[in-house]
């Protein structure tokens, strides 16, 4: 877990697809990061990555209060809207890719 964030993961593993010349599983995932307005603390983070970490296709969410960031690990690209969505559900303001 990276210091000064939470870092919070979804219980489904990312898809895989099989390689096929070599027949071996590949995880696909997609990661972007955020910059988010408003937290301040640990509680911050955790109320962002709840929300975040509960939209379709997420695994991962790590969200750093001290410098605003979330990144954000899911299946496939996300819809900004629903990121946005997400976080104003938080409490907070979605400023846009960091």
């Amino acid at each position: 877990m990276p210091l000064g964030g939470i870092n919070w993961r979804h219980a489904a593993p990312p898809r895989e697809r099989r390689d096929q010349n070599r027949g071996t599983a590949m995880t696909t995932a997609t990661t972007t990061t955020y910059q988010v307005s408003g937290m301040s603390c640990g509680h911050c983070e955790g109320a962002v990555s709840a929300e975040v970490g509960a939209l379709p296709g997420v695994t991962e969410v790590t969200a750093t209060a001290t410098t605003g960031l979330v990144t954000v690990v899911s299946e496939g690209p996300l819809d900004d809207d629903a990121v946005r969505a997400a976080v104003d559900e938080a409490g907070y303001e979605l400023v846009g890719p960091a």
